[in-house]
This record gives C-alpha cells, structure tokens and sequence, in this order.
C-alpha cells in the first residue's frame, strides 16, 4: 500500500468525518466512526475521486468498505 496515498486519504476522511487522523488505520470502516455514515462514505468517495482526477466504476464502488479499500482502488485508478 503506498505510504502517499494512504497519508492523503485517510486526510481526505479525517477531514469530512472531523475526527483525528490517529483514529484511522487500514482496516477502518463505515460505521466503525460514528460519523461515517452513507452520505459521509459518498461525500469521502466523491472528493477521493476529485483529488485524483478519476471516477471508480458502479463495480469498484460497491467493494470500498474500509480505508485499505479505497487506498487500493485509489492506487489502481491512477496507475
């Protein structure tokens, strides 16, 4: 997992939930922040994808449920 993407993801997500960057790791996921609900997931997907420059297919988006998801994705999409 790049160490880049990762740092300016979990950024991207520490900023729209308004929690702490040191509450985020790989493995957390939808609902595991009591913010991070549906509507935060697509606004977290939405501003990943803005950053990038990239949209994630219907197929990709259904399969990011945790940080690890989305960095990988994320890492696929701009190779």
């Amino acid at each position: 997992m790049n160490t880049k993407i990762f740092d300016e993801v979990t950024e991207i997500i520490a900023g729209i939930l308004e929690v702490d960057k040191n509450m985020i790791n790989g493995e957390t996921a939808i609902g595991d922040i009591e913010s991070w609900d549906s509507l935060h997931h697509l606004r977290i997907i939405s501003s990943v994808e803005h950053k990038y420059g990239f949209r994630f297919t219907p197929d990709i988006l259904l399969d990011l449920e945790d940080v690890e998801d989305i960095v990988n994705a994320t890492e696929e999409q701009i190779k």
